[in-house]
């Protein structure tokens, strides 16, 4: 699979291949008629100020851009200017870079880029990290006057980035879930109705001890997956473990569910990464899923098909998330209000091999005794 995505500069000979990929995006119009600044531009390229600093200088000795004012750095020459373009352009705003991401948000982003492709769209992915600060509006007054035309796609997106493209009524999609009191259009799993869904599941079965294991840093996804879950579980008792991506920290976490006075019979993992970890780890301390404590994982990714059991999980199929999200930022580039704003997709339910009844209770039980 090949995703193309704005080009970052080899670490050979850096400014000089800084400048072949700032003159590989002036030509392809990724700027109206300025170029951003010397930090934004190192941020981007990920590379140091003074680098970017003597690429310019290469630059401008070609006559592709001119200082004015001592400030700003001017685009003339053979320049595409975006406003020229007939081309509409959507831009991907996210914290991270695109090959950080994990497969089954890298296959729904290649096929968003395909059907907007085909549909005579330019598709960009921008990471801006500055964006994702708790006061973002300096970095995103930036970005869009970088890009006044694009349609966003809001990825990962905090509650403060939210309500500033709200505010401001730039055209915008959430690849995701809006926080509470946002109105953004959005599609996304329905995350609470898959987690009520698991937690019927589990409850059904007769668990009545569940442990969740949650991200530490949750989305507003996170927050309806605990709320739909509550609501599955009734009067089962539950618990909430917080881990971050670290193996170490999953493990941290695992270790006190299966110490638990509680004994928990079950567990929800909200990432297949955790769910995976948790799978080994039980392995490794000799204890026995499913017969012992029954897993299932929120996501799904590619890999848990290989694993031995196979995980209970919930696979979402990124053809369909990308089709109603190009259609609701096509809708937003001609001017239309989006005929379903609201897009919530249910995944499907893969049963796996690591599901089954609790076991039979015992006084004082314990699953592992950890020295």
């Amino acid at each position: 699979m090949k995703i193309t995505t704005n080009p970052l500069p080899k670490r050979t000979s850096l400014a000089v291949d800084v400048a072949i990929c700032l003159r590989e995006r002036i030509h392809r119009g990724d700027w109206a008629r300025y170029l951003p600044g010397e930090m934004s531009l190192a941020r981007e390229l990920q590379v140091g100020r003074n680098t970017v600093r003597a690429a310019l200088v290469i630059l401008e000795k070609e006559g592709l851009i001119h200082t004015v004012m001592g400030r700003k750095r001017e685009l003339i020459g053979q320049v595409k200017r975006v406003e020229a373009s007939l081309k509409k352009v959507a831009v991907i705003l996210m914290p991270a870079p695109w090959h950080t991401l994990a497969p089954s948000t890298l296959l729904w982003m290649d096929a968003l880029r395909s059907r907007l492709n085909g549909a005579g769209w330019q598709l960009n992915m921008l990471v801006d990290t500055t964006a994702f600060r708790r006061s973002p509006t300096p970095a995103l007054e930036s970005l869009v006057m970088r890009y006044p035309l694009a349609v966003w796609i809001l990825f990962r997106s905090t509650a403060a980035m939210q309500r500033w493209f709200e505010r401001r009524r730039v055209n915008t999609v959430v690849a995701g879930s809006c926080h509470a009191g946002i109105k953004l259009p959005q599609v996304d799993t329905d995350f609470r109705a898959t987690s009520r869904h698991a937690a019927a599941r589990l409850v059904g079965l007769g668990h009545r001890q569940i442990a969740i294991l949650a991200p530490e840093i949750s989305f507003a996804g996170d927050d309806e997956c605990l709320t739909g879950f509550r609501e599955g579980a009734g009067q089962a008792a539950l618990r909430v473990h917080r881990c971050n991506d670290t193996k170490a920290s999953v493990i941290k976490a695992l270790r006190v569910i299966l110490t638990d006075p509680m004994c928990p019979s079950a567990l929800f993992a909200f990432q297949a990464d955790h769910a995976a970890t948790a799978l080994t780890y039980f392995s490794q301390k000799g204890v026995s899923i499913p017969s012992q404590i029954s897993l299932i994982s929120r996501d799904h990714e590619p890999f848990l098909t290989h694993l031995v059991p196979e995980p209970a999980r919930y696979e979402r199929k990124p053809e369909a998330f990308a089709k109603k999200l190009a259609q609701i930022v096509m809708a937003l580039g001609d001017g239309v209000p989006p005929k379903k704003p609201h897009q919530l997709l249910m995944p499907t339910f893969m049963r796996g091999e690591t599901l089954g009844r609790p076991p039979v209770p015992r006084k004082n039980r314990q699953l592992i005794a950890i020295a």
